[in-house]
Order: structure tokens, then sequence, then C-alpha cells
């Protein structure tokens, strides 16, 4: 069975957990239409994630994110998709959605810091200063 690699905003790299997991596998990444004219993000942001996802997926797409998935994956011949799990909400909403119409495999995403219990994250920098993050001193 042909696999596929979904790479979405919190997982997208050439390490990905799901693309180390299935080396051989096509990636996708896809930038949601919908999603983009309601986010309001700059265009640093998104021209980030442009550069992001040509380096790292094997098509870039934009559109409905099920629909151009499922769209690559007849046009590519795959049977299942592999995605590298994320907190966000809407990431679950899509991987429900997803698993309506095709296999699907949630690989597990590398903890890079493991965060105190009562610990409120609100910026990055002072937070990863607070918990051993070295190099940030250098940014």
């Amino acid at each position: 069975m042909k696999t596929g690699v979904w790479l979405h905003g919190d997982s997208l790299s050439k390490e990905d957990p799901a693309l180390r997991r299935h080396p051989e596998a096509r990636s996708v990444f896809v930038f949601d239409r919908p999603f983009l004219e309601k986010a309001g993000l700059s265009f640093k942001r998104i021209f980030f994630l442009y550069e992001s996802a040509v380096e790292a997926a094997d098509e870039v797409r934009v559109g409905e994110t099920v629909e151009e998935i499922l769209e690559w994956m007849r046009q590519e011949g795959v049977e299942r998709l592999a995605v590298t799990e994320s907190p966000s909400p809407r990431w679950r909403e899509t991987v429900e959605r997803l698993r309506q119409k095709v296999e699907v495999e949630v690989v597990p995403a590398e903890v890079m810091v493991t965060v105190p219990e009562g610990y409120r994250v609100k910026r990055f920098t002072p937070f990863w200063k607070d918990l051993g993050g070295e190099w940030v001193d250098g940014i």
C-alpha cells in the first residue's frame, strides 16, 4: 500500500517525523486558502511558510486542505496518508475529515522540551531561556 505524507504548518521540515518514518514517500503541503483568508497572516509569515514548504515538500498546493490532499493522493496513486501529530484543533478536525475518506497514520511529534506543570507559556524566547535553551542568546 503506497503511503504519502502530509506536511503541515506545525511540522514543516525535511526532518518531519512522518517523513522520517516513510523516507520513500512523496509529500504534500497545502496552503489552505479559506484559513489564510481568515487568519490575517503577514506576508513575511506566508513567505517563510512558502520557503519552508518548497524545501520540505515534493508538492505545494493551494486550496481547501482536505480536498487538495485527496486530489493529490488520487493523482499520485497514494492509498494511505501519514502525518505528524499536532496539538492544533484545526489539525484534529482535518485528520478526522481525512479519516472519513482514507487511512491516516498519525506519527507522534518529537518533544523538544517538557513544560513543567503550571508553567504558562506566553512568548517563546523567555520560555526557552527558562527551560535551558542555551542557543537563544545568539538570536
